[in-house]
């Protein structure tokens, strides 16, 4: 009981002193006081948090790595010839013609061979053919070799056709004579040897010591010289431009580039001599290097081709005086 008395009494105390206590101090002790109180009191808002509108920076690429530059081969461009001859593929070369061709055919097989990138062969055809078993060996060596270039270099024996009016229906003094002998003679002719798809070079007839011959070939000659305007494949040279030297008519001597003294024909006033053949085999190697650009021996002017006696005779080409 003493105890209870004791906590009644306290509890008393405490509600007195604390009353007072709040009166005093103006701290609001009704409910109505406080929210009185609470209305007063400023409430501070804060916004909502907000996305960021900063983007993130952009993925950069990683740099352009430069490639080191590719070597590449570049073939040459291929000669006007149409290809390359090479030592497992050489130029095939047919050298047909007379006599006088067979003294043409050494140096420029010389020349042409020793580097293995040219073949060279001579095929006797004194006249352009007319007789039907010889032409076909002709079309025999045309099948075997194939030759892509063929040089024709013909004239006494061929004049001696054109007046006898061989393979043709007009002699050389008819007025049509030049017609007849393009049609029946010499345009098949050229069309039978390029068949396969050779070029032709046809080298005209040069002056020499006979009067009547030289009126023969100079008519032929007119006629050769218009061959590339029917045909493109035909390309015409004029071998009394290699011969004649500084002077008029027919020289068997003339100045060289030493300006000595040497012999282009032989003492029969027809064929070649050693510097003589030289001569006409220039422009014609010229034109071969320059279509195929095959090379040419060094000093292919000299070589062992020139002591051939079987060509050359001694006696028939004596030294120029």
């Amino acid at each position: 009981m003493f105890v209870a008395r004791v906590l009644v009494a306290s509890f008393l105390l405490t509600f007195v002193l604390g009353f007072g206590y709040g009166k005093v101090s103006g701290v609001p002790w009704q409910r109505d006081e406080l929210a009185a109180t609470a209305k007063e009191v400023v409430t501070t808002t804060f916004p909502p948090p907000t996305t960021p509108t900063t983007q993130a920076p952009t993925t950069t690429e990683p740099p352009t790595t430069t490639e080191p530059p590719t070597t590449t081969t570049t073939e040459p461009p291929l000669p006007p010839g149409g290809r390359r001859p090479t030592r497992d593929d050489p130029l095939r070369v047919v050298m047909a013609g007379d006599s006088v061709m067979a003294g043409l055919a050494p140096p420029v097989k010389a020349a042409l061979e020793q580097e293995g990138t040219a073949q060279v062969q001579f095929v006797l055809t004194p006249s352009i053919l007319r007789d039907p078993s010889i032409r076909f060996t002709w079309e025999q060596n045309l099948e075997e070799f194939n030759p892509e270039v063929i040089v024709m270099f013909v004239g006494t024996w061929e004049s001696r056709q054109v007046e006898t009016t061989a393979g043709q229906k007009l002699g050389i003094g008819d007025p049509r004579w030049r017609e007849s002998y393009e049609t029946e003679v010499l345009d098949p002719w050229i069309n039978f040897i390029s068949a396969r798809g050779a070029k032709v070079v046809w080298i005209g007839s040069p002056v020499v010591a006979s009067p009547e011959a030289n009126l023969l070939f100079y008519t032929l000659n007119q006629v050769f010289q218009d061959l590339p305007k029917r045909f493109p494949n035909v390309t015409y040279l004029d071998a009394a431009a290699a011969l004649q030297g500084p002077f008029p008519g027919f020289n068997a001597i003339i100045p060289g580039e030493d300006a000595q003294p040497i012999r282009t024909r032989q003492v029969d006033g027809l064929h070649l001599c050693p510097d003589g053949a030289a001569l006409v085999a220039q422009p014609l190697l010229q034109l071969l290097t320059d279509e195929w650009q095959i090379p040419l021996a060094y000093g292919w002017q000299s070589l062992d081709w020139r002591t051939d006696a079987r060509v050359y005779p001694k006696a028939s080409c004596p030294p120029a005086t």
